[in-house]
């Protein structure tokens, strides 16, 4: 019998960088025109998260130049892409010099790892975005960071290591500056298909306009055009609190990570201390109903205890609803102010009460314009997080409530201008794939959004009701009037004698 040896292989162990960019599919960099437009769309939403999130009036310029015309590159991008620099400047409140590297150039590092909402999660597509930059051209990035009241502006040419997953720099300057002076700039060179994304670049530039007309945007393309988005509005939405995690919005590693690194000593000041919206009594009927005392050591919780307290957490359903205060919808005069950029003739907004989904609120927002400068037929403009959402839309579960509205019932059709918005925030959106470009049909998101809309077109029947009995009115009127007119003419031919129609039928006809 022949011996059948063993095929020898190496282990190869990969840096969370390298699987990251041998798998940047999930995030969206899977052909030249997705890249380009996925690249933009990470820097902005950046840029918008530091302006906010350091209270200023977000101002974000963003600059798309070609570098070189069409190259073929074989099997890595089949349509040739071209090579351009992306700039990316904001008024946000800088990044201090030391923080610099580790939150430019380091996968899975950044400001957003809370329980918050906030438009990104991972602290990925940033530095993704420059990875595939760096990867497609062989250049290095350049940042430039300002904080207020500081006299220097610190400027880093920094290249990004794969294999150890840690940026190198090449060279750093600083740069004397006005203490008010703040903001970031990140110029980077990168492949793309303009001709085939810039569309969609347009749209993304379009849609974020209205959900942020609090923001000034500036997008200069290849083209020599430039797209102009002023600032409609003074003042900036409430800031989400970050929050204790919610009982029923873990798993059991989750527990297990939280009791090792608890320092109470019973399992009651665990649960008061470690989740929201937990007290005394809540942790005490709790407790009781999982049959657990609620003084013993959390530590000493053994692997079979752990997994039955997780069943006993999922299976209760006494405890309070998470806090929206993790939270920070649009609101109604955002929305409403953002929507007046397409001058519809009517706009009516609406703002859901706090669900749940999983242990994790959510609201959703819904908005319907109608008439005026909008193009007919339905449009529906999807946001998550105030992130527009551009691809998939017939999946989503807007559309879908969409499709099942009967718009007859508000005097409305298929065919005339209509705009639907939606806008979900939370701090677990119900992504239905990796890619995060459409919400799925979660039964109680389904609901809000159903409610919402027929909300918002109730209110803008109401104005086209109005507007339909006024052109009923006028068109008999003007009938009436066309009827007099023959009769006064008729009447003058056969007696020889100009009559007018006042004299038949006086002053109130």
């Amino acid at each position: 019998m022949q011996t059948v040896k063993p095929i020898e292989t190496d282990v190869v162990e990969l840096s969370v960088s390298a699987w990251f960019y041998r798998n940047r599919t999930i995030a969206g960099f899977d052909n030249p025109a997705r890249s380009l437009y996925v690249s933009i769309r990470e820097l902005v939403e950046n840029s918008l998260d530091a302006s906010e999130d350091a209270g200023y009036l977000p101002e974000v310029k963003v600059t798309l130049s070609r570098i070189s015309e069409r190259s073929d590159l074989g099997d890595l991008f089949s349509a040739g892409p071209e090579e351009f620099k992306l700039r990316v400047e904001d008024n946000g409140g800088g990044i201090p010099r030391s923080k610099v590297p580790k939150l430019i150039g380091k996968m899975l590092t950044g400001t957003k790892f809370m329980l918050r909402q906030n438009r990104g999660t991972f602290g990925l597509g940033g530095s993704l975005a420059l990875l595939y930059g760096q990867v497609t051209t062989q250049k290095p990035i350049k940042i430039c960071t300002a904080i207020p009241g500081e006299n220097l502006r610190h400027e880093l040419i920094m290249r990004l290591d794969i294999e150890q997953n840690t940026p190198k720099i090449i060279r750093e300057n600083s740069i004397r500056k006005d203490p008010d002076d703040h903001g970031t700039i990140v110029e980077f060179a990168l492949q793309g298909d303009w001709i085939r994304s810039k569309t969609r670049i347009a749209d993304y530039f379009t849609q974020t306009s209205i959900i942020v007309p609090y923001a000034s945007i500036i997008f200069s393309n290849p083209d020599g055009e430039t797209l102009t988005y002023k600032r409609l509005i003074e003042t900036l939405p409430r800031r989400p609190k970050d929050m204790k995690p919610h009982p029923e919005g873990i798993d059991v590693e989750m527990l297990k990570q939280m009791i090792r690194k608890t320092k109470k000593n019973t399992l009651s000041k665990f649960f008061m201390k470690a989740f929201q919206r937990v007290g005394t009594t809540t942790a005490q009927a709790f407790l009781d109903y999982a049959e657990l005392d609620p003084d013993i050591p959390p530590k000493t919780l053994k692997r079979e205890e752990l997994v039955a307290l997780m069943n006993a957490m999922a299976s209760y359903d006494k405890f309070l609803p998470p806090s929206p205060k993790s939270l920070s919808p649009a609101g109604e005069a955002v929305l409403e102010a953002g929507l007046k950029r397409l001058e519809p003739e009517f706009v009516a907004v609406s703002t859901r009460s706090p669900s749940v989904y999983e242990g994790h609120p959510f609201i959703i927002e819904t908005a319907v314009a109608y008439g005026g400068g909008l193009q007919p037929g339905i449009n529906l403009l999807r946001f998550a997080n105030r992130i527009p959402l551009l691809y998939d839309e017939r999946s989503d579960v807007s559309s879908r409530v969409i499709r099942d509205l009967r718009l007859k019932n508000y005097e409305l059709k298929q065919e005339d201008p209509l705009v639907f918005l939606t806008h979900i925030c939370s701090t677990k959106v119900p992504y239905k794939t990796v890619g995060k470009e459409f919400i799925g049909d979660v039964d109680a998101v389904r609901r809000e959004v159903d409610l919402g809309f027929k909300e918002c077109l109730r209110r803008v029947s109401e104005g086209v009701r109005k507007k339909n009995r006024a052109k009923r009115k006028a068109r008999r009127e003007n009938k009436l009037q066309t009827y007099y007119e023959f009769l006064t003419d008729t009447l003058s031919a056969a007696t020889g004698r100009q009559i007018s129609s006042s004299i038949l039928f006086g002053d109130e006809r």
